[in-house]
């Protein structure tokens, strides 16, 4: 094989790894839909907290779900988990998406009016793009 065909094949080889990623990253994300989900709305509805304490608790269970999950099942990184190593940096990339799904929610709920699960749920697909870059290509690296 020329030079060429070996790097069109690197390409396609690396394609092929992000999309199965993109797709396991996926099948996580929505465990932890649901997962999340019920913890704000027991929290929210239930227990009757505010909605941003309900959304920082379930938010919280969220992160260490998904780390496990992305960890040993998505990412791979390394045959032995490595907490410590890359937990910080995970935490990271989640504070940030964080921070940023908490101003939208505060700014849907106080300044428009919609209710915050409606407003979580049309938040959503921002941050999971957000995450998703962010712990594929720095913090599970």
């Amino acid at each position: 094989m020329n030079n060429i065909n070996v790097q069109t094949e690197i390409r396609k080889t690396s394609l092929r790894m992000l999309i199965k990623h993109f797709i396991k990253y996926s099948f996580v994300g929505i465990a932890n839909l649901f997962f999340t989900l019920i913890l704000y709305i027991v929290f929210l509805y239930q227990l009757e907290f505010r909605y941003e304490i309900a959304f920082t608790l379930s938010w919280l269970a969220g992160v260490l779900f998904t780390y496990l999950i992305n960890f040993i099942w998505v990412f791979k990184p390394e045959e032995k988990i490595t907490f410590r190593k890359r937990l910080p940096k995970y935490f990271l990339i989640y504070l940030a998406s964080y921070l940023f799904n908490m101003l939208l929610l505060a700014l849907f709920v106080e300044y428009f009016f919609i209710d915050p699960l409606v407003s979580q749920i049309f938040i959503l697909p921002v941050v999971v793009i957000i995450n998703f870059t962010g712990i594929k290509y720095w913090a599970l690296r």
